[in-house]
């Protein structure tokens, strides 16, 4: 039955954990960009989503006001067993329990919060979200797949393309580059890029220097080494430091340090931004940047027309930034550098402080194409929420492991879950306390487990996500 046309659409947006933070700000403009029919709720495997709540708590993104969020720990967690047979267990076996686990996740918040449609950014579809597709077949399930994969990855991945009502195609500039398995097949509904850009108000160059706390007149370097391999990352920046000290000792530099940050780069002549969130918000107040090459960074960044030189991550997961920063290179957009060629890295960073090349850059980008995919893919859920029958209600039973799989011993990690209500456990010693609750820590995730709940959630749904948790812990 479709919903008649005044009716709220909730739907469930949900990203892997991934890397860096492609797949949740991808999601996040999708929600920014939501037309006032849909009531877009975000879940999301990223380590980073603490960044995004304190960005929301502390005003710089009011935008996202009201949208709610839950937490959903990876299967790479760092709560889950580090020792023992239970760490042996991870080394075979990283999904030991999480895949039933996170089927019965997104499976109890679709019920909980009535949503019409999931749509999941990310490039492994999970087989707990392949078991949640089984169970919920009337609601409308979407894949947001980016292009530009390493060739010769994830091949198998695609085989699961049929499971999806739609499977989106986010534009990249440097999509004539793309050597990945995803080209040439005709199974996506391709839309301009994404960047978030496009969804918030943007800062002035005078208002972004005050809020970065950059000097007003004096040039700026922004550097945005990424968040790889500490390798991958710390030597080219490095070099580009080395080159604005000994060549433009003018221009002040300032380096991105969000929390899935792994550099360590600081130095007392450098304004160091961390958590920054939002950052495409300023980047008005930039002159020229050194980057790596993924997703949002490049989109961001010469969708802002901020002269760019491109250091490409050469080991992180599907993304080929080597081939999106070769290829924008050669389109004459940018600049770039392998990360291991310091000669290299040295003559592209002096190029790019010399105000010639930034005026050139600034005009070629002026034309790269709108990066309007946020609200295009937004208007396409609609008629599919539209669509959809709402979920059957959140059952009081069913959830989390079964009776004869709870009396097995094994190797999870011990807790003791605290509610608002107190510790349910024993409190023996060496049980770790696992907190349900609606908050999530400043910034980022802190060593102690939690379960974390949609705002609003109602009684039902605590005490199955307490029965879900039995999935990892016991």
């Amino acid at each position: 039955m479709s919903a008649p046309p005044d009716t709220p659409l909730p739907v469930l947006l949900v990203t892997s954990n991934g890397v860096g933070m492609g797949h949740l700000t991808r999601q996040l403009t999708v929600a920014l960009s939501a037309p006032d029919r849909l009531d877009p709720v975000l879940m999301s495997l990223s380590g980073a989503l603490p960044t995004v709540a304190t960005a929301v708590a502390e005003g710089r993104l009011p935008e996202l006001r009201g949208v709610r969020t839950e937490y959903c720990p990876s299967r790479k967690s760092g709560w889950l067993p580090s020792g023992g047979l239970g760490r042996r267990l991870r080394e075979v076996h990283p999904a030991y329990g999480w895949e039933p686990y996170f089927a019965d996740r997104l499976h109890a918040l679709v019920a909980e919060t009535g949503a019409r449609l999931v749509l999941f950014d990310g490039v492994v579809p999970y087989a707990g979200l392949r078991e949640a597709r089984r169970r919920l077949e009337g609601t409308p399930f979407v894949w947001m797949r980016r292009g530009m994969w390493r060739p010769g990855a994830g091949e198998q991945w695609l085989e699961h393309a049929g499971l999806f009502d739609l499977v989106v195609e986010p534009g990249d500039f440097a999509a004539e580059g793309d050597r990945g398995a995803t080209v040439g097949r005709d199974d996506a509904h391709r839309v301009a890029p994404i960047s978030i850009a496009d969804a918030i108000e943007l800062q002035d160059r005078a208002t972004a220097r005050r809020a970065l706390g950059l000097d007003p007149d004096r040039p700026a370097l922004l550097l945005t080494p990424g968040t790889g391999a500490l390798e991958d990352v710390a030597s080219p920046a490095q070099v580009a430091l080395d080159v604005v000290r000994r060549v433009a000792p003018d221009w002040q530099v300032a380096v991105t340090s969000p929390a899935l940050a792994r550099h360590g780069i600081s130095g007392d002549d450098l304004v160091l931004l961390t958590d920054t969130y939002p950052l495409a918000r300023s980047l008005a107040a930039f002159d020229a940047a050194v980057s790596a090459a993924g997703y949002n960074s490049v989109h961001e960044l010469l969708g802002a027309r901020v002269p760019t030189v491109l250091v490409p991550g050469q080991s992180l997961g599907t993304d080929d930034q080597p081939g999106r920063a070769a290829t924008l290179a050669a389109s004459g957009v940018c600049l770039s550098a392998p990360p291991d060629d310091r000669d290299a890295v040295r003559a592209a960073v002096t190029t790019a402080l010399e105000p010639d090349t930034g005026e050139r850059l600034r005009e070629v980008c002026a034309d790269l194409p709108d990066t309007t995919g946020g609200r295009e893919t937004a208007h396409l859920l609609v008629d599919l929420a539209a669509g959809a029958a709402p979920p059957a209600p959140l059952a009081a039973t069913g959830w989390g492991p079964p009776v004869w799989r709870r009396a097995l011993p094994d190797p999870r990690t011990p807790v003791d879950l605290v509610t608002d209500e107190g510790a349910s456990g024993t409190g023996r010693r060496g049980r770790r306390p696992l907190r349900l609750t609606q908050e999530l820590p400043a910034h980022r995730l802190g060593n102690a487990p939690l379960e974390h709940l949609v705002q609003g959630s109602s009684p039902e749904y605590r005490r199955a996500r307490a029965e879900i948790a039995r999935w990892i812990y016991r």
